[in-house]
């Protein structure tokens, strides 16, 4: 949704500007650990939490409709200069950055994509819609893919299975890394790969793709050692969003590098320049310090489709004749290059930073649209320890958080609250129900008494009491309660809540504060201890003493990645992820049988119909047992010149530049 200068979302903007935040200057990351491409790997840090609230919040988009053909120039503005022009590297840990992506993001191909704003997954190359039943022959699982079979590269020579079949094979061969490792094997690692995720997944017996064969012209034949559920395709692992590469192009280049004394490297350091796309845009050039250009992929197989998504339909492009990336060595000039006209739109995968807002606030030229980021912010329990370990207490503690009187009061409405684990922005797998139940079990929105009253009869059913019970007396006035009991008959000891400092993230900062307060009222000794980030990281991952975390509770936050399928719910509470057993993300010690049952069935569902019932449940039992208690998410704000270009929708999770920019859909006056 979008505003102009004036509106509401220019009064956000106002109520930001006066908070003093440190903000990230690169996008998604503070160099250190936060971003996350396909499954969540590392906590988000706190630079990005500093937008406005959700599209809830602001006007509707009065934009104008694409109108195929239009051509002209999009401009776009980026921060770091790309590391690669070479699609191979762009995806390995060697050359991975969002600065590629934006560039090269819109060349590659995909069997299948997913729909937007609705983020559902679609056909792309694919000849049918839903990923086909495999068959099993023997020890293994066979499932063939029709392709379509009138898709042309950039450079006119046709699009087939053998294409898929030889992007596979290369990745496997050459071991990449990073983000292949979810698109080759984790069943059986390639001899010139030793150890790894691929000969982990071997031994741990996770199913994945044995090889990837073309069948004929246009028919992929993919082998698991397993039967694949919805999920497994989902991950990628070599199916559903490989990356599809021209095999007439790169044979050659993979030939030789295969001969040298470092193929991989050879590969990766071959040119990105004259590679056939099957994108919208083709890659161009790349001036080093100066900037990129993409242009107009002429036989781009989805010009003219119709898609509807999300509630709203609109035509794929591409509309415009070439993409300009402009290069700035900071965001400050960036920002003044947009106010300036010089380019569209800024592509920062954490919105507009605080402090450089008023600087393009009052341009007539700019809409604003603000959407909810793909992520959350959470107090976690170490449920190892008690009285963590006590859902009861974890209920109460639940139940005396004021996440909207934070949030709008104390934060300015910047933040919003979240209940579920699933971003409300992900329409394809948010259940609102269950936030809403969640939302009830929780008390949102009710009262300080209302919150007490709730918060002392769940503690004491359980058998906990006070030398003071908290409550409110006859003239209406609140009287904090004193030392809790524990069902043991013992005074509860003193807790520790580790929460981010003020400098590195002052949302988090204030949550800790306001939750240690609402403790303290009530009776419970929890102790809010500001900690560097990096050391908070340290201690609920890396501090182990006889098997147990040595922490009590803390605030941290997940920005989560791919959202076509939500498998940081096994990431984040799976049994076989727990921090102290395997190293693994479940730094809670959450352990649940119906929980692990579920997640099992979600990994084997074979269609979205079946798939979305039982994540919904799932969100319902994080909701119910909270090892997590859900706190708030910030809003990714961008500004956009309204004057030159146009935009199909702007409500999406994430924010335009999740789609790069819609580079695909996006249409110049």
């Amino acid at each position: 949704m979008t505003s102009k200068g004036g509106g509401r979302t220019l009064r956000w903007l106002a109520l930001i500007a006066v908070l003093s935040l440190v903000v990230a200057a690169c996008a998604g990351s503070d160099g250190t650990a936060e971003t996350v491409s396909t499954v969540p790997t590392t906590p988000a840090a706190g630079g990005g939490d500093t937008t406005a609230p959700t599209t809830a919040d602001v006007e509707p988009s009065d934009s104008g409709e694409t109108t195929a053909g239009s051509g002209g120039t999009y401009r776009l503005g980026i921060f770091q200069d790309p590391i690669t022009s070479n699609p191979w590297a762009d995806s390995d840990t060697c050359c991975n950055s969002v600065w590629n992506r934006y560039v090269l993001n819109t060349t590659y191909g995909f069997l299948y994509d997913l729909s937007y704003p609705g983020l559902e997954p679609r056909a792309s190359l694919a000849a049918i819609e839903e990923v086909p039943e495999p068959v099993q022959e023997g020890d293994v699982w066979v499932a063939q893919i029709p392709m379509k079979e009138d898709v042309l590269w950039s450079d006119g020579e046709p699009v087939t299975a053998h294409d898929v079949a030889f992007t596979w094979e290369t990745a496997y061969e050459f071991c990449l890394s990073g983000n292949w490792t979810q698109m080759v094997s984790a069943a059986q690692p390639h001899p010139n790969c030793g150890g790894g995720n691929a000969e982990q997944g071997a031994e741990t017996g996770s199913v994945g793709v044995l090889s990837v064969e073309a069948k004929d012209d246009y028919t992929v034949e993919v082998t698991f050692n397993g039967k694949p559920g919805l999920a497994i395709w989902g991950l990628g692992n070599g199916v559903w969003n490989m990356f599809v590469f021209p095999r007439h192009h790169w044979e050659p280049i993979v030939e030789e590098a295969r001969n040298s004394d470092d193929p991989k490297d050879a590969l990766l350091n071959a040119s990105g320049e004259g590679v056939p796309a099957l994108g919208p845009t083709v890659f161009e050039e790349h001036v080093k310090g100066s900037h990129a250009r993409t242009v107009k992929n002429p036989n781009h197989h989805e010009t003219g489709t119709t898609v509807s998504s999300g509630g709203v339909e609109y035509e794929t492009g591409p509309f415009v004749d070439g993409v300009d990336f402009t290069l700035y060595g900071s965001q400050d000039a960036a920002v003044l290059g947009l106010a300036a006209g010089e380019v569209d739109l800024l592509l920062n995968s954490q919105g507009m930073a605080v402090g450089l807002q008023d600087q393009v606030s009052d341009n007539p030229s700019l809409a604003a649209v603000i959407n909810p980021q793909n992520g959350f912010r959470y107090l976690g329990f170490n449920l190892m320890r008690e009285p963590m370990s006590d859902l009861a207490f974890r209920r109460a503690m639940a139940v005396i958080i004021d996440k909207e009187y934070i949030t709008d009061n104390l934060l300015q409405g910047v933040p919003y609250p979240v209940y579920s684990a699933i971003p409300k922005g992900n329409l394809a797998w948010h259940d609102e129900e269950v936030e809403e139940e969640i939302k009830a079990d929780e008390m949102g929105g009710a009262s300080h008494q209302e919150r007490v009253e709730e918060a002392v009869r769940i503690l004491k059913e359980a058998g906990y009491s006070w030398e003071v019970e908290p409550h409110y007396d006859e003239k209406g006035n609140f009287v904090p309660g004193e030392t809790l009991i524990g069902p043991d008959g013992e005074p509860i000891r003193q807790l520790e809540l580790l929460s981010p400092t003020p400098g590195y993230d002052p949302f988090r900062a204030t949550f800790g504060q306001q939750i240690a307060a609402s403790a303290l009222e009530m009776g419970i000794p929890v102790a809010n201890l500001p900690t560097d980030f990096n050391r908070i990281i340290d201690i609920v991952y890396n501090e182990v003493v006889d098997g147990e975390l040595q922490y009590d509770m803390v605030v941290l936050g997940w920005q989560l990645g791919n959202p076509a399928f939500p498998t940081f719910m096994r990431s984040f509470f799976g049994a076989e992820n727990l921090t102290v057993v395997t190293g693994g993300n479940n730094n809670t010690g959450f352990n649940n049988p119906e929980f692990e049952a579920l997640l099992d069935e979600f990994d084997q569902a074979t269609s979205l119909e079946e798939a979305k019932p039982i994540m919904s449940e799932l969100q319902r039992i994080i909701g119910r047992e909270k090892p997590y208690v859900l706190l708030f998410e910030s809003g990714i704000l961008e500004f956009y010149n309204e004057e030159r270009i146009d935009l199909p929708f702007t409500e999406l999770l994430g924010g335009i530049q999740t789609l790069d920019g819609m580079q695909a859909y996006v249409a110049v006056r």
